[in-house]
Formats: structure tokens, C-alpha cells, sequence
């Protein structure tokens, strides 16, 4: 039944409601009552060396107040030996400090008592008053002495000193001695602020512990549970031997310390045990929560709890409280997750007793609250209110529960026949023989697409893995199959054989890569899936294999085994280079597709001989872009690279530039024949590439142009050296005028034939300026055939004659003569090459001076 909102199980019988009414009376009892001596004498069979005082009593600053203190320490000594001040009497001047991560600012004072120092200090640096008293007992004696000497208050605390050097003075004083202390114990655990100095006694591992400043003497390992713990070590770093603690409060034996001892019996004689204390600590709790403004009024006194391992709890206005052993008082507020946890018997349900405090939640997936309780994880997000158990749970938390992957749950956990699934916003997790494993879309999606649990794909047997492999992706295993996906999103699902033969070749890993597409399955037995570098393709009869459907197809239309191919051999490739793509090889050539390129071709005979001698699809030519096609004893195959062509003398490649001019000439039945050579790299002139045909030669430079130089022009620029000689690379094609009349321009000059008078080297601009002046029965004369190019001063053409020469620099102006005495002149200051450089314009005479404009001034000669 629920009591003032607290659900608390009704008693079941006397004993129990004796129970009840005895937890009761602890909230009731008086201070005083308790520094009488009701609690009983400490035993020390439940001293642990480990976890001598809890976290929660030693730094609860909120146990007994001022006046209580006073009270203690009078019942401890109601009468004091004359001429002594006992503890109860003593006052003290204290100073003013500030404050720091340790504690809070002191306000000092001028005869302050005892108690109120005690009080005091413990506020300032949140330490239990009763641990202030227990030391200064196992210190000094001080809270039972009746004769102490002033010394006693000098080192009250032992505060400062060592057990083999001297007291340092700076603590000398009861209040130095105090509020060091209280200081020292918050400075053990190097708080926020501080340097992480004090670790070798450092909660949550095993450090040994001596039992005596004799080295001699030994230790023994302890684990140190709890920050308190490690803070008595720190300030008396032994443990009580055997001895000593079947001493009591007497001597042991020579090996025996006493500090830690003392401290666990003088605190449990005078204030209970040093772990627990079930009323006090929903109290505190309580207060923590804000107390009246945070949690409201009690609408219930402390009841009993008896499921779960027992405990308590107590009903507030706006939320309850409950108490057990294991997790301390702990907090469920009003609203969703309080009505959940009612709706399921709260701690005497199967969610047990909360394990932490409700806590706020703004992550990504949403906003909401979350609360930890032994029986699960409760959460209240976008979707609702639901619980995540165990196994689920440790699934779902290997992801970062709702700040990750996973998001906010969705729905309560559901099983049957061993497997049990709970829904969360972008995943779930499952669980099942094979362990507990969280699925996150677009997995998930794929999963759910396939059925679920009890679909193809069967239940998850591992976790997500990231796969660093051919760019990266992500793979997961199911009981019939494996899952995979890149940045794209798609999850494709691999099983069967095809997941056997994938497998064989290494999974993701291998040669094959990830899948890229969905297996497919034209009826019982036949099926494939495509991977990143390859298909796997499957036959009831044959089994499966490693290959591509478009090759197969190439392969079958070239009438398979007993076509021109002959038989597979088990040789299947994916080549990265130019694009990437597929090879198959069989007994008399292969197959290469490139897939989005175009269809899968064979390769045979002298063409693949060529091909694969230059690379094959890695090497200059890619991959082939047509079927091979063979006509009057030449075969040719075009490649991305270029074209095979396959005469009687050998396997040539014609490549592009070459190949597209190749092939608007006609191609091997055009103008210029079958290739007879290879290409030719010619370095020359800056460089540039050539290649002989049976009716030609072409030749190209960087600005991959095309000329094809043939006939009488080509004997003549081959007379000259070609492109190593002084004409240099074609830089234009050849012009016909008529049948008798053509010219081809070259670097250097140009070819210029007539059916009449034969091929020569010259420059269509000067033979018409040659021409305007009279030609051979001219001013110039006859040609003496020398014909020069200058690259002086921007380059250009000379052409001499018998009395005079003809300068040409293109696109300047026109061709001009140098004649007679300006020609002397011209010659004598170096001609194109000198000062002058070339002529702009033509000789004129008048009174027996003439004159020639040139681009570096004017030449005037007489005569």
C-alpha cells in the first residue's frame, strides 16, 4: 500500500512492526541520549581496514550542532582535577581566514569556546564535528582528560606531527591545530583547484598498508574504498595488527598501532557506526534536495521497507525518499518517472531501490529525464516513459545510452522465445544466446525491412565494427548472414554461399571489397550480388564464383567455351587504374568491361599481345571502347587510350591526338594507310611526338594539333633532317592549290612544290614580294637557294638572291628587299640579328640616297 506517497508494504507481523517502531525512535532520540552511552561498545571484529568511516558520515558537517557539542563534552568530564582546564572549559583566541577549495572564509574570535571552534571549523570545511572529536580523543585524550596539560591544546589534532621528526610550530594553538586539520582532511582528496598531489593512498585501488613506522614490522595490502578512508591513512598511515584489535582499547604487542584503532572505537562508542545511519541520512538527503523549499513537508514518517534486500523510506509533498545498504538515500521526484516507478510496487517492485538521483538530459535526441535504479534504467524522453534492463541495458550503455547512438528509448523491452528487443529512436538492441548486441539505423532499418528477429537475417551476433578498409564502412553479423554499409546509407545484406565464397576472398577486406548492391535471385538456383570490385555469382550446379554479368554476357555471345575465347580460367581481376574496372581471363584472350563506360569486349590474338604489352587496362590505353573488328588482313580494336591496328608486319597503336586525325583522314582505309611504326617521341625544338603511315608521317606538339606531312613535301622535309632539321616541326597542313601547286608551313619555313619545278624550302610572303620585284629578270636576280630562318629579334624568314635578299618577320608587316648599299649597311650592323632587326618597310631612292625603315631606326647609303 502506498503511505503518504511513499509505497511501503504492509507488516507482515509483530516483529516487523517492532522494527518499524524501533527505526522510528532513532529519528526521536535526543543527543543526549546518545553521548549517555545507549549505542553499544564498539567491536572491533567489524573494523575494516578499508573502509574504516563512509564518505557520507565523515564529511555530513549537519550531525549535531554547537550546543550539542558543549553537551557532549560536559557528560564526558563532570569535573575537572584543580588547577587544570579541561576541554569542556577551554577557550581559545581564533584568527580569521579566508577562503579556499578546501574551506570556507573563518570570521576569528576573541575567547572562543572549544565547542563553538569545533562547531565552527566543521561548517567551514564540511567535516562531521564528531570526527573532529573522535580525533582529538585519539590524538590527545583531550575530550576525556581531567588533568591535561597545556601542551595537550598545543597539538591537539596532531596536526603537523610526523611520527619520527618534531611537532612544527606553525600549528601550535588548539584552533591552528583544529582548523589545520579539518583543512588538511578536505586537502587529501585535491579538490578542484588543487594539484593531485595526495594519491598513493587514492580510493578504488590496493595499496599497502604498514602496521607500524617500524619497517620491520610489515604491512599487508588494502583496498581502499572510500575517500574518508584514505584520508585517516593519510593522517595516520597505519593499520591495527591482529593484536591490536583483539587488544580493544589496550596494548597489542611490539608491531601494534593504535591511531585508526582508537578512531573507530571512540567514534563508534560515542556516535554508532561509522557507515550507516538510515533516519539521518534521508534527513541530510532531505536537505540536499533543498528540504521544504526543494522536496516540500513529509506526508509520512520513516517506514520500513522489506523487498528488495530491505531499506526505508519517507514521503514528501513533491517526491519520496528511500534508504537501503547499498545506495544510500536517494531521491524520486514527482512526475513521469515517480508515476512509473508507483505503477510497478516501487522499491518492493522489480525496479528495486534508485541507485542515483534523477538527473536532466538535453542531448541531441531530445530533452528529458533519467533516473538509475537497481532493477534497470528509467527514462522520460520525447517518446515516453520506459525502462532499459539488464542485459539490454549494458547494450544500450556500450553506446552512451541516450546521448548516443541510440538516442531515447521507446518503448519497454519485449521478449519471446529467448530473444528479447526493446526500441529506441534510431536503433534497438537485442539480446539472445549469443549475447547482447545494439543495432543502429540504417542497420536497424534493413533489419526490420528483413523481419526482425524472427525474419531472414536472424539475431544480431555482433556488434556494429567499423571496417577501415577500400574507404571505410561498417559491418555487423547475424546468425544467417552479415550486414554492411558505406556513406552512402545503403545496407546490403551477404548470406548463403555468396556470404561463404565473399568470405573465402577475405569479406570487406579482401579482394572483392563491400557490397554495392542487394544479392539478387532469378529463381531457386541462381543468384548474385554485386561487390565494390567484383561479383559473386552462384549456381545450384556449379557453386559460386567470382566474376560479372556483363563479362559473362561478352562471353556467351562469343559462344563460351567452345567460342574464340576458349575456356574460363578461374583468372577474375578489378583493376583501379583508368577508372577501374573488370578483367576475365580464358584460355585464348580476356575480357574487359568498365562498367558505365559501355559494353564488356574481348581481347584476342596479336591485339592482346599489343595490349597487354603496353600495360593492358593499366597501362597508356585503358580499357577497350569497341569490339575488334578485321578486314583485308589488318585488324583493329579502339581503346580509351587509342586504337590497335594489326597489319602483316606487327601490331602498331595509333593514340590520341593521332588517332582522331587518324581516323578523319578515313582510318586505316583513308589517306594515309596502316601505321608502320609505333609513336615517336622527337625532342626537339621543344619536343613533340611523330609516327610513320604508309602514305605519310604525322607529327603533333604540346598543343596536341595534328599534321600530316606526305608525298614530295615529306621527301623534301625528310631531305632536310625532319623534325631534327632546320625546318623543325609542321606547323600547318598542307594546302593544295591544284593538283600541281601545293605548300606546307613548318617551324622554321615552309615546303613549297610545283609538278614543275619540284619541292623547295621557302616562304609563300617572300616569293610574292619576289615576284613584285621582277623575279629572276628583277632587281633581286636569280635565287641562290639559300633560305634561312633567324630567331633573332621576335624570328623570322631570309631568302637570298643573286643581288640582294628578302626579309620576312611574321606578322610584322610584309616581305621586303635589302638591296644595293643599304643591304652593305644593313649586312655590316649584322642584318635581322643586329641593331636594326628587321625591315618595315621597302627601299625608296631620290637624288642618288636611298633609305629603308627598319625596327631599330632608318639606313640612308648614297650610290
Amino acid at each position: 500500500m502506498a503511505v503518504g506517497g511513499v509505497l511501503v508494504a504492509p507488516a507482515r507481523d509483530a516483529d516487523a512492526a517492532a522494527a518499524d517502531s524501533s527505526v522510528a525512535s532513532v529519528a526521536s532520540r535526543s543527543f543526549a541520549e546518545t553521548a549517555a552511552g545507549i549505542r553499544p561498545t564498539a567491536n572491533l571484529s567489524n573494523f575494516q581496514a578499508g573502509n574504516i568511516i563512509s564518505d557520507a558520515v565523515f564529511f555530513n558537517s549537519g550531525t549535531i550542532d554547537e550546543a550539542q557539542i558543549q553537551a557532549f563534552l560536559e557528560s564526558k568530564v563532570p569535573r575537572c582535577e584543580s588547577g587544570y582546564t579541561c576541554l569542556k572549559d577551554w577557550y581559545d583566541t581564533s584568527r580569521t581566514t579566508t577562503a579556499d577549495a578546501m574551506c570556507g572564509a573563518y570570521s576569528g574570535g576573541v575567547r572562543e569556546r572549544a565547542s563553538r571552534i569545533i562547531y565552527r571549523v566543521a561548517q567551514a570545511c564540511g567535516i562531521n564535528p564528531q570526527v573532529i572529536l573522535a580525533t582529538l580523543q585519539k590524538e590527545q585524550g583531550l575530550v576525556t582528560h581531567v588533568w591535561p596539560s597545556d601542551w595537550r591544546y598545543t597539538i591537539a589534532m596532531g596536526q603537523g606531527c610526523p611520527d619520527t621528526a618534531a611537532c612544527d610550530e606553525r600549528y601550535y594553538g588548539f584552533f591552528n591545530q583544529v582548523m589545520g586539520a579539518a583543512w588538511q582532511f578536505k586537502r587529501y582528496g585535491n579538490p578542484p583547484g588543487t594539484s593531485k598531489y595526495f594519491t598513493w593512498y587514492a580510493p578504488g585501488r590496493t595499496w599497502n598498508v604498514r602496521y607500524n613506522p617500524n619497517e620491520g614490522c610489515g604491512s599487508s595490502p588494502v583496498f581502499i574504498q572510500n575517500q574518508a578512508t584514505a584520508n585517516l591513512y593519510y593522517y595516520t598511515p597505519y593499520q591495527p595488527n591482529a593484536a591490536a584489535l583483539r587488544a580493544g582499547y589496550g596494548e597489542g604487542d611490539g608491531c601494534s598501532a593504535y591511531g585508526n584503532r582508537n578512531f573507530y572505537n571512540y567514534f563508534t562508542d560515542w556516535f554508532g557506526s561509522t557507515q550507516r545511519d538510515p533516519v539521518a541520512e534521508i534527513e541530510w538527503e532531505y536537505q540536499a534536495q533543498g528540504g521544504l523549499s526543494g522536496l516540500g513537508a513529509p506526508t509520512s514518517s520513516v517506514a520500513t521497507l522489506y523487498q528488495n534486500g530491505g531499506g526505508f523510506g519517507r514521503a514528501y509533498e513533491k517526491g519520496s525518499i528511500y534508504w537501503n545498504y547499498s545506495s544510500g538515500a536517494k531521491t524520486v521526484r514527482v512526475g513521469p518517472l515517480q508515476d512509473y516507478y508507483f505503477a510497478r510496487s516501487g522499491a518492493d517492485g522489480d525496479m528495486g531501490w534508485p541507485i542515483l538521483n534523477q538527473e536532466s538530459l538535453n542531448v541531441a535526441s531530445g530533452s528529458g529525464v533519467a533516473q538509475l535504479f537497481s532493477g534497470g534504467s528509467l527514462y522520460a524522453g520525447p517518446a515516453g516513459t520506459f525502462i532499459v534492463r539488464e542485459p539490454l541495458r549494458g547494450g544500450y550503455f556500450s553506446l552512451n545510452g541516450a546521448a548516443g547512438a541510440l538516442g531515447w528509448p521507446t518503448g519497454d523491452q519485449s521478449c519471446a522465445s529467448g530473444v528479447c528487443r526493446q526500441s529506441f529512436q534510431s536503433g534497438a538492441v537485442i539480446s539472445s544466446s549469443a549475447g547482447v548486441y545494439p543495432l543502429t539505423d540504417p542497420v536497424r532499418a534493413a533489419f526490420d525491412a528483413a523481419g526482425g528477429v524472427s525474419g531472414s537475417w536472424g539475431v544480431p551476433v555482433s556488434g556494429l565494427m567499423a571496417l577501415p578498409y577500400f574507404g571505410g564502412g561498417f559491418g555487423q553479423a547475424f546468425a544467417n548472414g552479415s550486414a554492411y554499409y558505406r556513406s552512402d546509407g545503403a545496407v546490403y545484406h551477404v548470406s548463403g554461399p555468396i556470404r561463404d565464397r565473399y568470405f573465402a576472398q577475405g569479406g570487406a577486406a579482401g579482394a572483392l571489397g563491400f557490397p554495392s548492391g542487394a544479392q539478387q535471385c532469378a529463381n531457386a538456383s541462381t543468384c548474385q550480388q554485386q561487390f565494390q570490385f567484383g561479383w559473386v555469382l552462384w549456381t545450384s550446379a556449379g557453386g559460386a564464383r567470382i566474376g560479372d554479368p556483363a563479362i559473362d554476357a561478352a562471353y556467351a555471345a562469343a559462344g563460351g567455351a567452345g567460342g574464340s575465347l576458349g575456356a574460363r580460367t578461374n583468372l577474375f581481376l578489378y583493376y583501379s587504374y583508368n577508372g577501374g574496372g573488370f578483367a576475365e581471363g580464358f584460355a585464348n584472350g580476356a575480357i574487359f568491361y568498365k562498367p558505365g563506360v559501355g559494353a564488356a569486349y574481348p581481347v584476342t590474338g596479336s591485339v592482346r599481345d599489343a595490349y597487354f604489352a603496353a600495360g593492358g587496362a593499366a597501362g597508356r590505353y585503358g580499357w577497350p571502347t569497341s569490339a575488334m573488328t578485321c578486314a583485308d588482313g589488318t585488324c583493329t580494336q579502339n581503346f580509351e587510350g587509342g586504337r590497335i591496328v594489326v597489319t602483316a608486319s606487327g601490331a602498331l597503336a595509333v593514340t590520341d591526338p593521332v588517332r582522331a586525325a587518324f581516323d578523319a583522314a578515313g582510318g586505316v582505309s583513308g589517306s594515309w594507310g596502316v601505321p608502320v611504326s609505333g609513336l615517336m617521341a622527337l625532342p626537339y625544338f621543344g619536343g613533340g611526338f611523330g609516327q610513320a603511315f604508309a602514305n605519310g608521317s604525322a607529327y603533333y606538339r604540346s598543343d596536341g594539333a595534328v599534321y600530316h606531312v606526305s608525298g614530295p613535301i615529306r621527301d623534301r622535309y625528310f631531305a632536310q633532317g625532319g623534325a631534327a632539321g632546320a625546318l623543325g616541326f609542321p606547323s600547318g597542313a598542307q594546302q593544295c592549290a591544284n593538283a600541281s601547286t601545293c605548300q606546307q608551313q613548318f617551324q622554321f619555313g615552309w615546303v613549297l612544290w610545283t609538278s614543275a619545278g619540284g619541292a623547295r624550302i621557302g616562304d609563300p610572303a617572300i616569293d610574292a614580294a619576289y615576284a613584285a620585284a621582277g623575279g629572276a629578270g628583277g632587281s633581286l636576280g636569280a635565287r641562290t637557294n639559300l633560305f634561312l630562318y633567324y630567331s633573332y629579334n621576335g624570328g623570322g624568314f631570309a631568302e637570298g638572291f643573286a643581288n640582294g635578299a628578302i626579309f620576312y618577320k611574321p606578322g610584322v608587316g610584309a616581305a621586303y628587299p635589302v638591296t644595293g648599299s643599304v643591304r652593305d649597311a644593313y649586312f655590316a650592323a649584322g642584318g635581322a640579328a643586329g641593331r636594326y632587326g628587321w625591315p618595315t618597310s621597302a627601299m625608296t631612292c631620290a637624288d642618288g640616297t636611298c633609305t629603308q625603315n627598319f625596327e631599330g631606326g632608318a639606313v640612308t647609303a648614297s650610290g
